[in-house]
């Protein structure tokens, strides 16, 4: 019962990462506040705490929308009266063309796609960094980041930018709430089992798996006992950190054939 009474904020917690630390930290003992955008998966997430014993309250929110951010936390101060742990987990997909071949990836869809993931890290730190400092918490901010951040994609490059801050948004609020006790640091998921694994063919998850030394898919769990150390009081010491669970993917200083996907070169990218 590491986070005993804690009170802990997940975004995007309705699914698969964020889902998988919302059930860890109850089962820690924390009062954890289910966060998506979807009220099915809100429920189901929070229907599973609640049944194994734990204490959850579901709020359906866009965190990429400030004012929803504003409701997200009055609820849960509504709910617990303070917070002392927040996971930024939350991610969007814009799908307005901010992926592909840098040459035909439009203004537009990278606009849309910086302004509504790195708002949502801005916002929700924000609220909860106020919170903690006005209630003298000495709490604990964790983001969800990507292996992207120190490691790119091919055809990638807006999600990779906004991994890669997210990492510099980690030290830089590590250093300016360290004199109020509170922390901030980062987890880089490896390939970890959630959606898109399991719709991959057999033969692609058996070569994505040869490219991690230690055999196999991470799983949502993983993550959440990086989430819960880091969360802990015991991690007291530990802030501005960037922390790798992915299997030593990344340990040879290589990036992964399995990840680099295939080349879109002057013979194949056509018109742009």
């Amino acid at each position: 019962m590491l986070l005993r009474d804690k009170v802990a904020v997940v975004t995007g917690s309705g699914r698969g990462i964020g889902r998988g630390i919302a059930l860890r930290f109850a089962r820690e003992g924390a009062r954890v506040v289910v966060n998506d955008r979807d009220d099915g998966a809100v429920a189901f997430t929070a229907n599973e705490i609640r049944q194994a014993g734990g204490t959850c309250l579901g709020v359906t929110a866009d965190v990429s929308v400030e004012s929803e951010v504003r409701r997200l936390f009055d609820d849960t101060l509504r709910a617990f009266g303070t917070l002392d742990i927040l996971v930024n987990n939350a991610q969007m997909l814009v799908n307005q063309g901010e992926s592909g071949p840098f040459l035909k990836m439009t203004s537009s869809g990278w606009d849309a796609y910086v302004r509504a993931n790195m708002g949502m890290l801005f916002y929700c730190t924000h609220q909860a960094a106020r919170i903690m400092v006005r209630r003298g918490v000495r709490g604990s901010i964790i983001n969800i980041s990507s292996n992207g951040a120190n490691r790119v994609h091919r055809n990638q490059i807006a999600y990779d930018s906004v991994k890669g801050a997210i990492d510099t948004f980690t030290r830089a609020v590590g250093v300016d709430l360290a004199p109020w006790g509170i922390r901030c640091n980062a987890i880089r998921p490896g390939m970890i089992a959630v959606d898109y694994w399991e719709a991959l063919a057999p033969e692609e998850k058996a070569r994505r798996i040869r490219a991690i030394p230690i055999g196999r898919e991470g799983r949502p769990a993983d993550v959440a006992w990086a989430a819960v150390f880091l969360a802990a009081d015991d991690a007291g010491f530990v802030t501005g950190q960037n922390f790798e669970v992915d299997g030593g993917m990344l340990a040879p200083g290589r990036s992964a054939p399995a990840e680099l996907g295939p080349v879109a070169g002057p013979e194949n990218i056509g018109d742009f």
